[in-house]
């Protein structure tokens, strides 16, 4: 399927397939997932496959123009419109709703319909911008999020990492085990933590164990050796090493600021 405008459509029920090779050379097919949006970039070529084709029908879709494109993905503007295709996760119905009423106004034929469409539609990209900006990659895999006002934010893929790293200081996951713990293949969670962070996983679970380490040697009593013990690391030695790459000083200083430097 191909269109010349650009094409943003839902599908509600599961046993649809897709393929969409603006996604990548090596774009395969993969399962569409009920209640999400596709933004399809004009003349972008989308396959769609049924396992139940007596199910097949037009959920929801919006046909439309951006001023300025010349039927292709804007140079500027909100990520969305950059690219050929994004994938959207609608769990609140927020754009469902807007494109219904959308088709009621068409219905309708009232005097001011053309002012009315425009103004929906001008809500509906405005919510595609917005999911854009919440986190998410845009990919089938990935989508972006719409969410309402109020709605809690999920935590970032920092969070994420943070929350599982924290409760095991002592002996942190590796990259393989933290990215089944939060659901991601290896890669992604590799090429994705640092684009979002600007650092590694590796990079990361050093500063918070040292930033841990940190705190334990401000306590009264606080030895390089106990903390370097606490925290699982092979030798004093090596916890001094990791210290002072991460903070520029040794631990010895945060024991002699703490006025406890004796006893390690």
């Amino acid at each position: 399927m191909r269109q010349p405008q650009w094409t943003l459509d839902c599908c509600l029920w599961e046993g649809m397939r897709m393929r969409v090779p603006a996604i990548g050379r090596d774009a395969r097919d993969f399962p569409r997932r009920p209640g999400t949006w596709h933004l399809y970039a004009p003349e972008t070529t989308f396959y769609e496959y049924y396992e139940w084709p007596e199910r097949a029908a037009n959920d929801g879709w919006v046909l439309f123009r951006l001023p300025g494109a010349q039927n292709r993905p804007a140079r500027s503007g909100p990520a969305p419109f950059r690219r050929r295709f994004s994938a959207f996760a609608d769990p609140d119905d927020r754009l469902g709703h807007v494109v219904r009423e959308m088709y009621a106004v068409q219905q309708r034929g009232e005097p001011a319909r053309e002012v009315l469409l425009h103004g929906l539609l001008q809500s509906a990209l405005g919510e595609l911008a917005m999911a854009a900006r919440r986190g998410g990659r845009g990919t089938p895999e990935d989508p972006f999020r719409i969410r309402g006002p109020g709605a809690a934010a999920e935590p970032g893929l920092l969070g994420q990492v943070d929350a599982v790293v924290l409760r095991a200081l002592a002996d942190p996951p590796g990259l393989d085990e933290l990215a089944e713990r939060l659901h991601l293949s290896v890669s992604s969670l590799a090429h994705r933590f640092p684009r979002e962070t600007g650092m590694t996983v590796v990079e990361r679970i050093r500063w918070l164990r040292v930033r841990e380490a940190r705190r334990l040697l401000a306590r009264r009593g606080a030895s390089v050796k106990r903390v370097a013990e606490q925290l699982g690391f092979s030798s004093p030695f090596y916890f001094s090493k990791v210290f002072r790459e991460v903070t520029g000083v040794p631990p010895r200083a945060i024991l002699e600021r703490a006025g406890c430097a004796a006893g390690d």
